[in-house]
């Protein structure tokens, strides 16, 4: 498998191409931003949120500008989760597939939410990361909304990393998608009960 930094190195090549036609923004997320943030942990995708305008106006058009800046031993799956009324997670999302195995696969989700556009615009680049993250908090609240065991141990995980004004704004989201019940219920958690309790008790939260 190759290693995160020549995955990276592909997406940059990649963002490079359809920047000279099309004005968007990728950010890292989901748990390679974790890891760019402090906190070790394993993960088998790449997540990016790639907020172009134009790919709701004229998605055709945009993802014939993607396919063309592509390596041709990457296969191409676009997905349009917000046409999914039942979908637990309702993202447009482009999956990248190395033919060969050889790279992990490579998500593009479309954000939905004007707190995710927020999220993307205050990202910034952080060491040896061609891409800027998503902030903790912006990352927080995905996990929340996501509420699987994995995320909410990396919710427990981030929040000593945070500072005092991060902690704030962490709490605004936390209310602003409704899940402030369950951050509050996450942060009762001693260390040691993390694995334990993520796998039997906060995956069935509401």
């Amino acid at each position: 498998m190759k290693s995160i930094e020549v995955t990276l190195k592909i997406v940059d090549d990649i963002a490079g191409k359809i920047r000279k036609t099309s004005d968007i923004s990728i950010v890292l997320i989901g748990g390679y931003a974790v890891i760019a943030h402090g906190v070790a942990r394993t993960t088998c995708d790449v997540d990016f949120f790639l907020y172009p305008g134009q790919i709701q106006e004229d998605t055709n058009g945009f993802l014939k500008i993607f396919k063309q800046a592509v390596p041709g031993n990457f296969e191409i799956e676009w997905v349009e989760g917000s046409k999914m009324i039942d979908d637990p997670f309702p993202y447009d999302i482009i999956f990248l597939k190395d033919k060969s195995g050889e790279y992990p696969r490579i998500d593009f989700i479309i954000p939905r939410y004007k707190w995710e556009v927020e999220g993307i615009k205050k990202a910034k680049p952080l060491e040896d990361i061609p891409f800027p993250v998503l902030p903790k908090p912006y990352l927080i609240a995905m996990k929340l909304k996501a509420g699987g065991p994995k995320d909410n141990l990396d919710i427990i995980e981030l929040q000593p990393l945070l500072s005092q004004e991060e902690i704030k704004e962490t709490e605004r989201l936390a209310v602003l998608i409704k899940r402030d019940k369950n951050l509050a219920a996450l942060l009762k958690i001693e260390k040691s009960e993390i694995t334990h309790f993520c796998v039997t008790h906060i995956c069935v939260m509401t």
